[in-house]
């Protein structure tokens, strides 16, 4: 019986271990919540590879964050989607990074929320200011949008009015294109975001959501270089691509 006891004492210990070792990914720690979030980014990653990209079917009529017009773009298009009044929704990295890379083309598209109080109109004015300059509308963007989550931003006609007296617009100009053109590229973004743009700022790269992700200009085409494997079937890449995200919605460091 001695050797009984000995196997119902080491199972004793085995149990204990593995309780030990489970402990800390029961429900409501960090863990379970980790693992829960890869798990659904590791899905909508799966559905976004399931579907052809074509951007330029959806983004005719667009222009890159430099001016040129995606229609005559060769290189890569990047989509930008970004609320004038979510924090990390800044301009100046995505700039530098449109910059840096001639053969990228960064594509703006908004997602304006009632919730978010101004949001519609900081972005049908950017859109507006942006059709006569770029420059202009950039900096109206980097007035507007409060620089951290407490921060607090430019009151929004005084940053409208230095933009369009830095455009050279007249207030007549401005409001028949904020009525007509800018308005029906913002309703196309608000058509194309239901059920597929859950957050901001979100970078599709190469057709994949990069959701929550707040990339620094150097990062940017690091990231891209990544999709674009994924897209062709590196797993590696994908699971990359995962981990990058999930960092994202959990407030870490992406790269």
């Amino acid at each position: 019986m001695v050797w009984q006891h000995r196997i119902i004492s080491a199972l004793a210990v085995s149990f204990y271990c593995l309780f030990v070792m489970l402990a800390p990914v029961h429900a409501g720690t960090p863990i379970t919540e980790r693992i829960a979030v890869e798990a659904g980014v590791k899905n909508e990653v799966t559905k976004d590879l399931a579907v052809p990209y074509n951007p330029l079917d959806s983004l005719s009529g667009r222009t890159c964050l430099d001016g040129r017009p995606v229609a005559d773009f060769q290189g890569d298009i990047v989509e930008y989607w970004a609320n004038l009044e979510c924090s990390y929704c800044g301009i100046q990295e995505p700039v530098q990074a449109q910059r840096n890379n001639p053969d990228m083309c960064i594509v703006v598209r908004h997602i304006p929320a009632n919730q978010y109080g101004d949001s519609m109109k900081k972005a049908l004015s950017y859109e507006a200011v942006k059709l006569f300059s770029v420059n202009a509308a950039n900096l109206f963007w980097d007035a507007v949008v409060p620089k951290t989550t407490l921060g607090i931003p430019a009151p929004y006609e005084a940053a409208l009015l230095m933009a369009l007296q830095e455009a050279a617009i007249s207030p007549e100009k401005f409001t028949e294109t904020l009525t007509k053109d800018a308005s029906e590229l913002v309703s196309q973004d608000v058509l194309a975001a239901q059920a597929r743009i859950s957050s901001t700022p979100t970078y599709i790269l190469a057709g994949i959501r990069f959701t929550a992700c707040d990339f620094k200009a150097s990062e940017l085409p690091s990231a891209l270089e990544l999709a674009k494997k994924a897209r062709k079937g590196d797993e590696d890449a994908k699971e990359r691509i995962i981990k990058i995200i999930t960092n994202g919605l959990m407030n870490e460091t992406m790269l």
